[in-house]
């Protein structure tokens, strides 16, 4: 069982509104109108929900994801991660299902995506730690776990630091977890894949295939046309009882 309580005291207190409503927060959620940007009208939101140490978010992330930018998809898609998962709050602590590490994690993760919004940066930062994790496993350090990245993709150390010392990566990371508990419906597991407000479920590698026949604009791109479903593999899984992803039941029983 993990948790999280530096500055949770002062987050609670400054900013009481993460646990009234929703519609307070000044993130974008797949349960309330999104705007997208200018020119990108027709644009397909794909929302990641995940939490930084399940080892099937790394290799979603950092396997399939990545496909956003490895082709044209990214000129259709409102990309967005969002850093919680099966996180809880018990009291004035945030548990996390992989222990206090993920919850630092998630709170840095938080940071970045809030301090570099271009997603094709906060993405590779994301996919870079969570590639890492996957080929080394546990670290001595928390910072090591992601300060390499940082300083190979050029986004400073400092800010990341200040950021989650200053409570701002609490403050964020308990939005995140108002918005994931709002979702309809409940998230079952992460990777939690959700494209246009309708939830992938198991079929959550397929996210390309979704993303192409929801997008309404004209022509498509090359990765709608050249794409291929690998509903096998997921039907393989689920035949074989292999968990798709993190369950958020297993930890609430583990508790």
């Amino acid at each position: 069982m993990g948790y999280l309580q530096p500055l949770i005291f002062f987050v609670l207190a400054a900013f009481p509104f993460v646990f009234i409503s929703p519609s307070l927060s000044s993130l974008d959620h797949d349960n309330v109108k999104i705007s997208p940007p200018a020119g990108q009208v027709n644009n397909v939101t794909l929302s990641l929900y995940y939490e930084t140490l399940c080892p099937y978010c790394a290799s979603f992330i950092s396997k399939d994801l990545v496909k956003v930018f490895q082709t044209d998809l990214y000129t259709i898609v409102n990309l967005r991660l969002v850093p919680w998962g099966n996180a809880d709050i018990v009291g004035d602590m945030i548990h996390c299902q992989h222990g206090e590490d993920e919850c630092y994690l998630n709170a840095i993760d938080s940071c970045v995506i809030h301090l570099w919004p271009d997603v094709k940066t906060h993405f590779d930062f994301i996919r870079c730690t969570e590639e890492k994790r996957l080929k080394e496993g546990a670290v001595n350090s928390k910072e090591a776990m992601w300060r390499n990245c940082s300083d190979q993709l050029g986004l400073r150390a400092d800010m990341i630091h200040k950021c989650y010392a200053t409570g701002i990566g609490i403050k964020l990371l308990l939005q995140y977890g108002n918005e994931t508990a709002s979702l309809k419906p409940p998230h079952q597991y992460v990777p939690w894949v959700v494209v246009n407000n309708e939830p992938l479920k198991d079929d959550y590698e397929n996210f390309v295939k979704h993303v192409c026949d929801a997008y309404q604009g004209d022509p498509k791109p090359e990765a709608c046309k050249t794409q291929s479903s690998g509903v096998g593999s997921t039907l393989d899984k689920m035949k074989k009882n292999i968990h798709p992803g993190c369950y958020a039941s297993e930890f609430r029983n583990s508790k």
